[in-house]
């Protein structure tokens, strides 16, 4: 035969259950955001990857261009600073 409940929860039970319920949904959405911001970072740093990957490729064809525009950058801080 199931057993149940034939008395009533007191006031402090009840704020005994809401507090254990709050601490397991918090608990659920940290991990979920855990989550989500692990797999944002993962994507990030695949995009990172590949635009490095372009850069280099771009520096190798044109080298004399990319020391150019280094100069260039340089300089025009530089200016700016002083």
């Amino acid at each position: 035969m199931p057993t149940a409940k034939t008395k009533t929860q007191t006031p402090q039970e009840k704020m005994e259950e809401a507090y254990h319920l709050a601490g397991e949904a918090t608990s659920d959405t940290v991990d979920a955001l855990k989550n989500k911001a692990k797999d944002s970072v993962g994507e990030g740093s695949d995009k990172v990857k590949v635009v490095t990957g372009q850069a280099e490729s771009l520096i190798k064809e044109r080298p004399l261009l990319s020391v150019g525009c280094a100069f260039l950058a340089g300089w025009a801080v530089s200016k700016l600073i002083k």
